[in-house]
C-alpha cells in the first residue's frame, strides 16, 4: 500500500448538488473515453491503483477513482450519508462535470466488490441514460445472489437493526436511518487509519443490490464481468450460472487469483483490454 499511495496522482475534488466537495482521483489518457472506477466496502479508492494504471497508460480510457462519500481520509461523517440514494446522485454529479471538463465519447462505470454493487445500481436506476457501459470486477450482488458466501465473521451484519430499519423506512419512518449496521472487524495491526469499518443503514442501503435478479435484468448496456478463481469473498463459480440466466453478459474467471488480487493480474488486465477496444457504442 505505501508504494501505491507513493505512485498515486493528486486528489482534485468535484462538487455536488448540495454543495460538498467530494475528492477522486484522476489517470489521465489519450482516449475520448472515460471509466469511473468504484472502490469496495471498506477501503476508498487508492488501492484501485493497479487497474487503473493500467487502462490510462494505455491509453484506453481516462481513469477517475472517487473516494465516495463517507470514505477517504477525512470524510465530513464516516460511514455514513445524508440519505439513501446519494451515492448516486453524487456519482451523476460526477458523471456530469467530467462530460463538462473534457471532451468524453462514452461513460464506462467500473466496480470492484461492492463498487461492483453500486455499478449495478447506477446502470439500472434513474442515471442509467448517463453510462455507456459496465465493468464488474467481483461484484457483490446483494443478498440471496448464489454468490455469496456465509459471514466468516469479518463483516458484522446487524440483521435485526436492519430489518426493523427497512419496516420503518416502508411506513415513511427514516429519523434513524443514521443507525451503524454493519461493521469491519479488522486486526488493529491491519489497520491504516483511513478505512471505513462502520456503515449506517442509508449508506449500505445506497450500495447494496437488494434484488439481484430485478437488476441484472435490467442490465442491458454493455457490461463484462470478471472474478477471481480463488476469490475469498464471494464464489466465483456462481458468477456465470447467474449472468446467464438473467443477462447476456460474459463472465471471465481469473485463474489462481483472489478477490483482490484481481486488479493487478496480467490476464485482467488483457481481458480488460480486449473488452475496452472491442466497445463499439
Amino acid at each position: 500500500m505505501e508504494q501505491i499511495e507513493l505512485a498515486l496522482p493528486a486528489s482534485p475534488t468535484y462538487s455536488t448538488r448540495n454543495g460538498s466537495s467530494l475528492i477522486y482521483r484522476y489517470y489521465p489518457a489519450q482516449s475520448e473515453s472515460a471509466m469511473i472506477l468504484i472502490h469496495g466496502i471498506s477501503e476508498d479508492s487508492k488501492y484501485l491503483y493497479p487497474l487503473a494504471e493500467f487502462v490510462s497508460s494505455n491509453n484506453l480510457a481516462k481513469v477517475y477513482t472517487p473516494d465516495l462519500r463517507g470514505y477517504g481520509e477525512n470524510p465530513a461523517r464516516r460511514g455514513d450519508v445524508d440519505y439513501i440514494g446519494q451515492t448516486e446522485d453524487d456519482l451523476a454529479d460526477f458523471v456530469q462535470q467530467i462530460r463538462k471538463d473534457q471532451a468524453i465519447s462514452k461513460i464506462i462505470i467500473a466496480g470492484h466488490s461492492a463498487g461492483g454493487g453500486t455499478a449495478i445500481r447506477f446502470m439500472t436506476g434513474k442515471y442509467s441514460d448517463l453510462a455507456d457501459a459496465c465493468l464488474l470486477l467481483a461484484p457483490h450482488l446483494g443478498p440471496g445472489a448464489p454468490t455469496e458466501r456465509p459471514s466468516d465473521g469479518t463483516i458484522i451484519v446487524d440483521m435485526k437493526r436492519m430489518i426493523g430499519l427497512y419496516l420503518l423506512n416502508a411506513l415513511g419512518i427514516r429519523r434513524w436511518n443514521g443507525l451503524t449496521v454493519l461493521k469491519v472487524d479488522r486486526p488493529e495491526e491491519l489497520r491504516h487509519g483511513s478505512e471505513t469499518l462502520e456503515m449506517s443503514y442509508r449508506l449500505m442501503m445506497s450500495r447494496t443490490l437488494l434484488k439481484y435478479k430485478q437488476g441484472l435484468r435490467k442490465l442491458t448496456k454493455p457490461a463484462f464481468v470478471l472474478v477471481g478463481e480463488n476469490d475469498e469473498v464471494f464464489y466465483a463459480d456462481q458468477y456465470e450460472p447467474v449472468f446467464s440466466t438473467y443477462t447476456k453478459i460474459k463472465v471471465e474467471q481469473i485463474s489462481n487469483e483472489t478477490h483482490d488480487g484481481i486488479l493487478s493480474n496480467i490476464e485482467t488486465h488483457k481481458l480488460v483490454r480486449e473488452w475496452l477496444t472491442s466497445l463499439t457504442i
